[in-house]
């Protein structure tokens, strides 16, 4: 085998062990907004993450992981697990796996030049968050429809989800309603640049893929007592060839919280 070619398999092989060190496997991507990728019959990608939010009360530290593999043309699995370490400014901390999210997806042979891909997705987030102020102790169910657009210099993407929320024993949350876009814009090769809008209305539990009480159960007030909440994120993505890909932005919360976010992804059918 040429240098090139062992190259090519060591990054990978890296990859897949630094997952393995971290006893969970996943790409964090910064967008929570979902895309239409036309998904290949046995491709896999694999990629993790790091997520930092602070209050007056606490800091938060998440590390999520991702898995995603598609099964046959237009058929996609993925799951999401997390592990949240929360550090009390008064003392303490909390050291949790988070939620774990299992994600069907299937997409429609849509897309052409004036009309746009459609994929509708399952989710199931099952309570292996071990802490309250990580996860509610309930399974949550969504579903969801995906539209995304490609176009010459940028993509669009829109959400549309809906979440039946489980209640823990003595609370009554409601269920969330999700609307999101988010666009690339392909600055050139190797780089674009990110950008998205969330609103979760009146329903329970936090964003999807953000556990933890900064952002999620113990934050009494937010979309689980029936107000709304949204998010702004900017961020900016490099491409290394056709499998690896790095991103990192920041997202604004509506109630004036801030988080920065760090994530990779190899995609080993390649190709974006």
């Amino acid at each position: 085998m040429n240098r090139g070619g062992a190259a090519r398999f060591a990054v990978p092989l890296l990859l897949a062990l630094a997952l393995a060190v971290a006893a969970a496997p996943v790409s964090a991507r910064i967008l929570k907004t979902r895309r239409v990728t036309g998904s290949k019959p046995l491709a896999l990608t694999l990629g993790s993450g790091f997520e930092y939010e602070t209050d007056g009360e606490e800091s938060e530290y998440g590390f999520p992981f991702l898995v995603e593999y598609g099964l046959r043309e237009g058929l996609k699995l993925s799951a999401e697990p997390s592990f949240i370490l929360i550090r009390k400014k008064a003392g303490g901390q909390i050291a949790s796996p988070g939620d774990l999210e299992t994600t069907v997806s299937i997409e429609l042979p849509t897309e052409r030049r004036y009309r746009p891909g459609l994929a509708f997705e399952s989710v199931v987030k099952w309570p292996t968050a071990r802490d309250r102020d990580v996860g509610t102790g309930r399974a949550d169910y969504s579903f969801g429809a995906i539209v995304s657009k490609e176009l010459v210099s940028f993509d669009v993407d829109l959400n549309a989800v809906y979440t039946v929320i489980g209640d823990p024993p003595g609370v009554s949350l409601q269920n969330t309603f999700e609307l999101s876009i988010a666009s690339e814009w392909h600055l050139n090769a190797r780089y674009d640049l990110e950008g998205e809008v969330v609103t979760a209305m009146g329903a329970g539990g936090s964003f999807r893929g953000h556990s933890g009480s900064l952002g999620g159960f113990a934050n009494i007030g937010g979309p689980e007592q029936g107000q709304s909440e949204s998010e702004l994120t900017l961020g900016l993505a490099r491409h290394f060839g056709e499998y690896l890909k790095l991103e990192q932005g920041a997202i604004l919360k509506s109630g004036g919280g801030f988080q920065f976010v760090v994530a990779w992804e190899y995609d080993f059918a390649g190709g974006r």
